[in-house]
């Protein structure tokens, strides 16, 4: 189970460092239409969207890295897996709960903020269950 939960979280934080990208140098003129008016222009919009790619990029490669790692049963693999996870679930416990009470306060449309608290807490429950599974696996290891 870690190994699929990594595999499909890899290949998600790919695609949306491309999606990102694509925002970021083609569709930021139609994106800075489509915001309130804001204090930046164009080009740091487009700045700020190529960091957030290269970060996504960053967190899927390092889900590729362990799955690759996990495939060839290695320890540091292991670990890396259940740091990533932790990390990654209590992120996304966090997401949840800022969208539960932006929910709450804001103008926004409550049901976009209540899908995206529900999606948030979908992503933290497979990571928990990833790094608990990783947990497991390495008190079998260290028994034996």
């Amino acid at each position: 189970m870690p190994r699929t939960i990594l595999r499909v979280g890899a290949v998600a934080w790919i695609v949306l460092a491309l999606v990102g990208l694509g925002v970021a140098l083609a569709g930021r003129d139609a994106l800075l239409a489509a915001l309130p008016p804001l204090a930046i222009d164009g080009d740091a919009l487009g700045g700020a969207l190529t960091v957030m790619a290269v970060g996504c990029l960053a967190i899927g490669g390092a889900h590729a890295g362990i799955v690759g790692g996990l495939a060839r049963d290695m320890r540091w693999a292991t670990s890396g897996g259940l740091l990533l996870a932790s990390v990654l679930a209590v992120a996304f416990l966090a997401l949840a709960a800022a969208a539960a009470a932006s929910a709450l306060r804001e103008s926004a449309p409550a049901s976009v903020l209540a899908g995206a608290g529900a999606a948030a807490v979908a992503a933290a429950v497979c990571y928990g269950l990833t790094a608990a599974r990783l947990v497991a696996d390495l008190r079998t290891r260290s028994a034996v």
